[in-house]
């Protein structure tokens, strides 16, 4: 059966040899920054009501940007911006700049559930709760505002020339429910909206949906990256099968042929899907200040320079 739903693919060179890499930064490092690039994104989209379509979207034009362009000539805040400014346009659910400003500056602040408790100040007699709970904490002046648009604008600008104006995005969503309804353990004659909406008719089977949703949303920020390397239709597949699997669906054999989705391709998918987002440490936060890491001891440091110097010499001990 030929699938009509391609998307534009990285190449293993791509992968391999990224400009942020090529610019001296760990691939470690590097996946710890892609990391909390998208998971503010995820966090910024949910806060502004977006589907779950649109946050993906951005996210992956994130990924695909920096193909291209490196960290270090793209600052990661001012690109998590853009790119969620360009998606929710590019999905018709466009947002003002000055929301998305407002949510960015808020997610980075002490008043923020994601800022790490590490940080926050120990010399005030004020509770954690009074402490995030302070709007002054991110509150964005006009001045600010101004030249912060200014910036969303531009790193639009880049992220459009960067892509060849190709904003072409598939998301395996659709396909994922629409397959499932091919094999017969649903009972809906059209899929729901976005990945967070739940259909108004019951379905035989209620959580295979949301299961293989949560699989293809969590595979977003996978440091394989597989977004990139493979097609919607073979991404819905392994969601599919994961999701039966947890939930004891029996399937019909070899049903992923069906697709064109080859044994091979299926299996490496199922292990990247099972393997989460694991990149070393998940305890990386990004701030307003930077990007922060627990290490070793339980210590808190920045992701700069001497986190790459650190990686540079863990590596060359290896």
């Amino acid at each position: 059966m030929v699938t009509i739903f391609t998307t534009p693919l990285a190449t293993p060179a791509q992968l391999s040899t990224s400009p942020s890499q090529l610019s001296g930064i760990p691939d470690p490092v590097e996946q710890k920054l892609r990391l909390v690039a998208c998971r503010l994104i995820q966090a910024a989209g949910i806060l502004m009501e977006l589907p779950q379509p649109t946050i993906s979207t951005a996210i992956l034009l994130l990924q695909r940007y920096y193909l291209t362009t490196s960290l270090p000539s793209s600052p990661l805040l001012q690109t998590c911006l853009a790119s969620l400014y360009l998606s929710s346009k590019l999905t018709e659910h466009a947002q003002k700049p000055r929301d998305l400003i407002n949510i960015l500056k808020y997610l980075l602040s002490p008043a923020s559930p994601l800022y790490p408790p590490h940080l926050l100040p120990k010399d005030s007699e004020e509770t954690t709760e009074k402490k995030r709970s302070n709007k002054h904490l991110y509150y964005v002046s006009e001045g600010d505002y101004t030249a912060l648009k200014s910036l969303l604008l531009s790193t639009e600008a880049k992220i459009l020339r960067a892509l060849g104006f190709n904003t072409t995005v598939n998301l395996p969503y659709t396909l994922a429910f629409n397959y499932l309804q091919a094999l017969g353990v649903l009972s809906h004659s059209s899929p729901p909206k976005s990945p967070s909406e739940s259909p108004s008719d019951p379905l035989q089977h209620p959580k295979l949906v949301s299961t293989t949703f949560a699989y293809l949303t969590d595979l977003l920020s996978s440091p394989s990256q597989v977004y990139l390397t493979h097609h919607p239709h073979e991404l819905a597949v392994a969601g599919i099968y994961l999701a039966a699997r947890d939930h004891g669906v029996k399937l019909p054999e070899r049903w992923w042929e069906v697709w064109d989705v080859e044994r091979e391709t299926l299996g490496f998918l199922v292990v990247v899907m099972r393997g989460g987002t694991y990149v070393g440490d998940k305890k990386v936060w990004i701030v307003e200040e930077g990007v922060w890491e627990e290490v070793e001891g339980g210590e808190v440091v920045a992701i700069g320079a001497e986190s790459v110097e650190r990686e540079v010499e863990r590596l060359r001990n290896l």
